[in-house]
């Protein structure tokens, strides 16, 4: 039971829309369906750094209000660029078709920076990072105590809460990636690539806010 209200408490960060949503789309709509899920690996890296930190006993980490707003500055402005990013590839182009089909190989490199991308966007996400010290921390702290009495081990117990909460990022990351793999080949007419710019300007908009957050 209380597994299940961990996976629906997850779900709350994994569902809100956000840069890392933001980058499966994009690279999915770009690359094809195995490139929008890599973001999601990234983003499951940082997070089992943060499982790893309530293992090793930090879980009386604060954030002032000024570290705060500084998260959100600088979140912000990566989340522009690449909204930048994004619309730089505004207008369609043919030989990415080829790419999709699987025509052109899959190159390891862009598939490691769909990943970095992932772990970039978790990391200066001021909702990420604000869910976790509000929510997430203290969350699984809780459960490591409950849960290593009926499983015997820390170890274990840290395994199941980990692999409890990325199933629900990567449920929706694949729902977001098949989707924005098929929407992207419908989604291009006139000459413009119209998922990228919508992408874009999402991107742009979520950093603007942030910023406007932390200068308020």
């Amino acid at each position: 039971m209380v597994l299940a209200a961990w996976w629906i408490l997850s779900l709350t960060g994994a569902l809100a829309p956000g840069p890392l949503s933001a980058a499966v789309v994009m690279q999915a709509s770009k690359r094809g369906k195995l490139h929008g899920i890599m973001p999601m690996v990234g983003h499951a890296f940082v997070e089992l750094g943060i499982v790893a930190l309530v293992v090793f006993g930090v879980t009386t980490l604060t954030l002032d209000s000024l570290t705060i707003s500084m998260m959100q500055g600088f979140g912000g402005v990566v989340v522009i660029l690449f909204g930048v990013l994004a619309l730089k590839d505004w207008k369609h182009r043919p030989q990415e078709d080829q790419t999709e089909s699987g025509r052109v190989p899959v190159a390891r490199t862009t598939l490691a920076q769909a990943t970095l991308q992932g772990v970039i966007v978790s990391v200066l996400s001021p909702y990420f990072l604000l869910w976790w010290f509000a929510v997430g921390l203290g969350t699984v702290s809780t459960l490591m105590v409950e849960l290593q009495v009926g499983v015997g081990t820390v170890f274990l117990a840290a395994t199941l809460i980990y692999f409890t909460h990325i199933s629900t990022d990567f449920m929706f990351g694949a729902f977001l990636t098949v989707t924005a793999h098929e929407t992207g080949k419908r989604a291009r007419f006139g000459g413009i690539n119209w998922l990228a710019v919508a992408i874009g300007l999402f991107q742009i908009g979520l950093g603007l806010l942030f910023i406007f957050e932390a200068l308020t």
